[in-house]
């Protein structure tokens, strides 16, 4: 039961479901791309929807008078699959749809919204467990992984090709890793996580490189009972400039000559409180993103507020196979 616990609070944290500005391109880094490992013979499902929205215009740290964008909204759905497949070793797939990805703009301007919208990209990756104490409870696990670009890049709405923040995809075939720390504390009903992740980005079709992104998530988690977990987040994120290639360079063969895109890159602190509802195999859950400090180079529009709900359902492959011998 204490592992089933774990388990299933990770699968609904997600921890980096997160947007650079308004809504980045792309699917939000999450699902459970941040877990330890699962049993052997466990499958997992897991669905989420989230919603963000945006109105306020940051410089640097501070806010500042707004610019040819009123404000700007995203609605997302996303969905995983996880299986245990040895007992160190699980594997991951998780896909999602961007039903909007949508800019206001202030009046005056034209046209008077955008909106990008469709399949997202394919998070491919699989996790090792480096190390486990069940008495100890203590659990280090790394992983590797890809996304692959699914949906279309360069998207058009009304005739104009869409700003890359409204792509919902990157358009390229980029790499991650994540490392997983964590320590209970049963008897006190608490228990500690630290998740750290890195996406290396590289550029696609259109020779355009989005910026590497790094986060790292530190979660407590507190249960009363068998059914309720109350978590609470702190995640940091550094998004690096966005580039392409420098103006009569040519083909952008050469990382050296790659120009920065003005206005891109940031550094943002989250507060997230969460909670969890469990009911045996089953998990329901919701969090609410709350920017607690925010970077940006140069003026950009600033994340405001998102909110996330999600179910998750635990099938147990091995023990149905055991019933199924022994009933026959």
């Amino acid at each position: 039961m204490k592992r089933f616990c774990i388990i299933t609070m990770l699968i609904q944290i997600n921890a980096l479901s997160v947007f650079a500005q308004c809504c980045s391109p792309g699917s939000p880094v999450g699902g459970t791309s941040a877990l330890g490992v699962l049993d052997k013979g466990t499958f997992q499902v897991f669905l989420n929807y989230k919603y963000g929205y945006s109105d306020t215009y940051y410089r640097g740290d501070r806010p500042t008078e707004e610019d040819f964008i009123d404000n700007g909204n995203y609605n997302y759905l996303g969905s995983v699959v996880a299986y245990g497949l040895l007992k160190r070793l699980t594997l991951e797939l998780d896909i999602g749809y961007m039903f909007n990805k949508t800019q206001n703009y202030v009046p005056g301007i034209t046209p008077k919204t955008l909106i990008g919208r469709g399949l997202t990209d394919v998070n491919f990756s699989t996790r090792f467990n480096l190390y486990r104490n069940l008495v100890s409870d203590w659990e280090v696990s790394s992983g590797l992984g890809i996304k692959i670009p699914l949906g279309k890049f360069e998207q058009t709405y009304q005739d104009a090709i869409l700003p890359p923040d409204l792509q919902p995809t990157t358009g390229s075939f980029d790499f991650f890793h994540t490392l997983f720390l964590y320590k209970g504390f049963v008897k006190k009903h608490v228990r500690l996580f630290l998740i750290n992740r890195i996406e290396l980005k590289r550029q696609n079709r259109a020779f355009y490189k989005y910026g590497n992104l790094y986060t790292t998530s530190f979660f407590t988690s507190y249960s009363v009972g068998v059914h309720w977990v109350f978590l609470m987040q702190l995640r940091t994120e550094i998004r690096a400039r966005d580039t392409r290639p420098e103006t009569g360079t040519g083909l952008p063969a050469q990382i050296d000559d790659r120009e920065k895109i003005i206005p891109t890159g940031s550094q943002k602190l989250f507060v997230v409180p969460q909670v969890t509802y469990i009911l045996k195999s089953w998990t329901f859950s919701t969090l609410v993103d709350i920017p607690a400090y925010q970077y940006y180079n140069d003026k950009q529009l600033a994340s405001t507020v998102a909110v996330s709900v999600s179910v998750s359902k635990k099938f147990d492959l091995k023990r149905r196979k055991k019933k199924v011998i022994k009933d026959e």
